[in-house]
């Protein structure tokens, strides 16, 4: 009861004191009615937001005034976890008096809508060096591909083109991060931007460019990167700013990563292929390149969704049995929704059924951490931008309204003022983008395609009145568009007066155009939204020391749910130190732990081979890139096959077939053993004939960085 009077009192005092922040702003005596979202945690409105005791509004001038400050903040967040929320202030966004050439202008009855884009399209044209091209944060590509397909490739074509030939050398696109590649695999992503640009400029010399790129690259990967067993792409994942989840997992090195298989790297993937397949449609090619988009979609939804939570796992691991990662990557599944991944009712369900927070849509569920909802890496932007759309396309109005919530509330109360966590990166450009995105995709709802413009708009009933977007170049021509009403049913569209058949721009339209759209509400199929409140957070992932058949938790605690996996089978433990079943046969051991929303993150396994392990040795180093090995085994079927060698270079790649047929890839990475010490690959599925084989190692040139470690000998393994 105290509490709640307690409470009371400081909602009451909170809005004497909004009310009088809100006079200072702009004259006015009260906040507008027009709520936009209300939660336990802040109320937006169309031109305010208020949090506690800080706040924002939208000043006469168009710019944005806050009572926000880093000590404010750090006193606000302070029960998170006082050692590591720390607020800092580095450049404010502000708004230029005189507009950027070139950008389109915006204008609706929502001021903070307004002032947003404003700051964001005068950022985005502040992002581009002497060279013409974007300035991508910390060389985040990754980030900067998912931007270009936002937004910046309707806004900034020729910056996006030219920022995207920048990575391509000589004629496919550059593995970045160097000295990661393969291990890490997120380049790909250049391909949906590429298509993007494309789409908008209709320049044929560039779609000729890409599809020769594209080709080449998906060509290398597929060679490299591909499991031939699971038809997905081998890699940790860069969807956002680091690969999710893989950070808790301290134990796993570069081999173990490579035999990752991420849902964001194969959904690039797949979509890739299918791009490449439209682009060789533009150009009148024959191609089958459909068909390797259909299979890596099939395979994604075999293998990597999840039924019984009802999402999609963010990544498969393990090196003997691939396991699905306890957590999902909301960037990854907004893009299942886009491409078409997600199938039947599973896009309807996603935007449903995934959780989220008052704070916004989490880049991982379950978190890694309780300070991750806090919306304040703009990183995080993108993902919520990607989680807006993909809420718009599924008519989720109610997820929608509070995504954009979320999106306006980071944005007025931290980026217009430069305020970021402490050793947190900003990404100014990519957090821009994914607002302009905002106006384009879902407000205006525009839809790039081949052939034209598809205009799929998506406004909330809580965002009423006249919404227009002034000056859009596309192609030869020059568009205005006007949006009424609310909803996403077109009532109707008229061009340049001319009433239209459907809500289509063809892509071969000339001068300058009026789009006049007309909304009108409808029923939606789903407006459920689940909402957590932080309490979501990964078990810890255990740290096992094994000693030959028992095994000894480090860090045990007391009362914790342990269990120990034997090949995936589940049983409890209930001690620091266990032993280990007997086994005559192959068996991977690892330790998780059970969480009320899940099992964690495994321990480092322990493999026990059973039989010992058919070895062979490598011939001495002949200068030659293959290495062919004949081996004789009693019985044929599946085997694993790992090879044993002495680190001495940063990464070693070597591609492996049986009797001719491709098997998949073997990585050799540096480890913090000394020369001395044998490492191991990682473990690789192959079918053997019974009888003699021929195993063939071909070396891969990796670009910039390429060494050779020493192979001693390749183990087999029957299981």
């Amino acid at each position: 009861m105290n509490d709640n009077r307690t409470r009371s009192i400081a909602v009451m005092l909170a809005a004497i004191a909004v009310s009088v922040f809100l006079c200072a702003c702009g004259g006015r005596k009260e906040m507008s009615n027009r709520v936009i979202v209300q939660n336990e945690v802040f109320t937006l409105t169309s031109d305010s937001i208020i949090e506690d005791t800080v706040f924002a509004c939208v000043l006469p001038s168009g710019n944005i005034k806050s009572n926000i400050t880093t000590s404010r903040l750090d006193s606000l967040y302070s029960h998170i976890d006082s050692g590591r929320v720390r607020f800092v202030k580095d450049r404010p966004l502000r708004i230029r008096d005189k507009r950027p050439v070139n950008i389109p202008e915006y204008k609706s009855e929502q001021p903070l809508v307004d002032a947003l884009y404003n700051m964001s399209v005068d950022n985005i044209a502040d992002a581009v060096d002497k060279t013409g091209r974007f300035i991508p944060s910390q060389k985040n590509y990754s980030r900067l591909y998912c931007s270009i397909y936002l937004s910046l490739a309707a806004l900034k074509p020729h910056q996006s083109m030219a920022t995207l030939r920048s990575i391509v050398d000589p004629d496919s696109i550059i593995m970045q991060r160097e000295g990661q590649w393969p291990v890490v695999s997120d380049h790909i992503g250049w391909v949906t931007a590429a298509w993007e640009v494309y789409k908008v400029t209709g320049d044929r010399q560039w779609l000729s460019y890409c599809r020769r790129v594209v080709e080449k690259t998906l060509s290398i990967n597929r060679q490299v990167l591909l499991d031939h067993e699971l038809n997905l792409i081998h890699g940790a994942g860069y969807t956002s700013s680091r690969p999710i989840g893989v950070r808790r997992m301290t134990w796993m090195g570069y081999n173990d990563l490579f035999a990752c298989m991420s849902l964001g790297n194969n959904i690039l993937t797949g979509n890739a292929y299918a791009i490449l397949a439209d682009m060789c449609d533009e150009l009148g090619i024959k191609n089958d390149y459909q068909k390797d988009a259909q299979r890596i979609k099939d395979a994604i939804n075999q293998h990597l969704w999840n039924e019984d939570k009802g999402f999609y796992s963010s990544f498969l691991y393990g090196m003997a049995y691939h396991r699905q990662s306890p957590l999902t990557d909301n960037t990854s599944q907004a893009m299942c929704v886009l491409w078409g991944i997600a199938d039947d009712n599973r896009a309807e369900n996603l935007i449903a059924h995934t959780p989220v927070s008052d704070m916004g849509v989490n880049v991982s569920y379950p978190t890694s951490n309780p300070i991750e909802p806090f919306f304040v890496n703009s990183s995080w932007a993108t993902t919520q931008a990607l989680w807006n759309i993909a809420a718009a396309w599924v008519g989720n109005e109610n997820a929608l309204r509070r995504g954009l919530g979320a999106l306006y509330r980071a944005q007025a109360l931290y980026q217009s003022h430069g305020i970021h966590m402490q050793g947190v990166e900003t990404d100014h450009l990519g957090t821009s983008a994914s607002d302009a995105a905002m106006v384009l995709r879902v407000l205006m709802g525009m839809n790039f395609k081949s052939e034209g413009i598809e205009f799929t708009p998506m406004v909330p009933n809580c965002m009423p009145g006249k919404k227009t977007l002034k000056g859009v170049n596309y192609r030869n021509a020059v568009l205005d568009i006007t949006i009424t009403g609310t909803g996403n049913e077109v009532l109707s569209i008229t061009d340049n007066g001319y009433t239209l058949e459907s809500p289509f721009i063809p892509r071969n339209i000339n001068g300058r155009h009026h789009i006049v759209i007309e909304l009108e509400p409808t029923e939606r199929t789903s407006q459920h939204v689940t909402i957590h409140h932080g309490e979501a957070v990964l078990p810890p992932t255990p740290s096992v020391t094994w000693s030959g058949d028992s095994g000894y938790i480090v860090d045990f605690i007391p009362g914790t749910p342990y269990r120990l996996s034997v090949n995936g089978h589940l049983s409890s433990l209930n001690d620091s130190a266990f032993a280990l079943p007997k086994s005559e046969n192959f068996a991977e051991f690892t330790v998780e732990i059970a969480g009320k929303y899940g099992n964690g993150f495994i321990s480092k396994p322990l493999f026990y081979f059973g039989l010992t392990p058919q070895v062979a040795f490598f011939p001495e180093n002949t200068g030659s890139d293959s290495t062919s090995i004949t081996v004789s085994v009693a019985e044929g079927g599946d085997y694993l096959l790992d090879v044993g060698y002495h680190a001495t270079g940063t990464l070693d790649v070597r591609r492996v077939s049986a009797n001719s047929h491709p098997m998949g890839t073997i990585v050799m990475a540096s480890t913090v053993s000394t020369q001395d010490d044998l490492s191991y690959s990682n473990m690789l599925h192959i079918k053997l004939l019974k009888g003699k084989n021929i195993i063939r190692f071909d070396q891969i040139r990796l670009p910039k960085s390429f060494t050779t470690c020493e192979p001693i000998h390749m183990r087999l393994i029957k299981y």
